[in-house]
């Protein structure tokens, strides 16, 4: 893997909005926090754009990335929030440059798509974390928004995390991959798709209904993307919908249902996605995770 430098403050941070639009009210108060925290920032031109749902056209906000990834002064590269409109500029965006030049690339949700591209195929590190748009939720210090930060310094977390009853025990290390269910299950078959063998897979989900939420994992499992894995993490579950007819099993029991002919371990209710905290994961990381009754630890290899 390639790895950015980890960063000091007075770091440069450049804000783009890849998906979809978002209120020029979060660009006040993420220059507020950054400066809080002693890191600067500059905006891409169309960073409050809009064109329908999204962030500007295509080419604007390809363009704004590109500008990121291009200017030396920059350090990381923040996602205002996801949405939807990622995979629309995959093709316009030059990554490649990354590799000469790394630098970090936050966000998560839709922001999987790139997060995919720079693990599966530049194996270029990047974080899943919290994004601008978060930067409502407080105290910071709860919400992951100050851990990342922390992250970003080099500063590795160890995660305790408490017992869950569906929990399958045991340990597994491996490279730290994944991010959201959906834009997982959509680049199978592409470039970026992720190869499972050695891996340990991260998944989280918000707004699914419970069958599609099956659907998804079903996809995955037919698919050959469970095959190999060295475990599973299973990170939040938000605002799942049941139909009228119920469904009959929680998100939690779905699953593990569909991953139950599978022995690697099982970690659930890892603080991470779309709920109140999102903990920062480094995608691309080797980390062991050690699951029991008792509790699961979640330690990175530092590289």
């Amino acid at each position: 893997m390639i790895y950015p430098d980890f960063i000091s403050p007075g770091a440069l941070v450049g804000l783009v909005a890849p998906a979809s639009k978002i209120s020029e009210h979060y660009i006040a108060i993420t220059e507020k926090y950054l400066a809080g925290i002693g890191m600067r920032c500059i905006k891409g031109d169309s960073v409050v754009g809009q064109w329908n749902q999204f962030g500007g056209t295509d080419q604007q906000r390809a363009d704004d990335l590109n500008s990121m990834i291009l200017n030396p002064e920059v350090d990381v590269i923040w996602c205002m929030r996801g949405g939807y409109g990622s995979v629309r500029i995959l093709d316009l965006v030059n990554f490649e440059v990354l590799k000469k030049n790394p630098k970090w690339l936050v966000g998560f949700s839709d922001i999987t798509v790139f997060h995919s591209m720079l693990q599966n195929k530049l194996n270029i590190a990047s974080v899943h974390g919290p994004m601008p748009k978060n930067l409502d939720k407080t105290p910071y210090c709860d919400t992951g928004m100050d851990q990342l930060w922390d992250f970003l310094q080099g500063n590795y977390p160890i995660y305790d995390i408490n017992s869950h009853p569906l929990n399958r025990c045991g340990k597994c290390s491996g490279q730290l991959i994944g991010g959201n269910l959906t834009i997982l299950s959509m680049l199978k078959g592409s470039d970026i798709d992720f190869d499972p063998r050695g891996k340990i897979l991260f998944i989280e989900e918000v707004g699914e209904k419970l069958y599609h939420l099956d659907r998804l994992l079903q996809s995955l499992k037919i698919a050959g993307k469970l095959e190999g894995l060295e475990g599973l993490v299973v990170g939040q579950m938000t605002d799942m919908i049941d139909n009228d007819t119920p469904y009959g099993l929680t998100e939690y029991q779905i699953i593990a249902k569909a991953v139950e002919a599978y022995n690697f371990p099982v970690l659930f209710g890892f603080p991470s996605g779309h709920g109140y905290c999102n903990m920062p994961i480094l995608m691309g990381q080797t980390v062991e995770v050690d699951v029991s009754m008792e509790g699961v630890k979640f330690i990175y290899q530092k590289k």
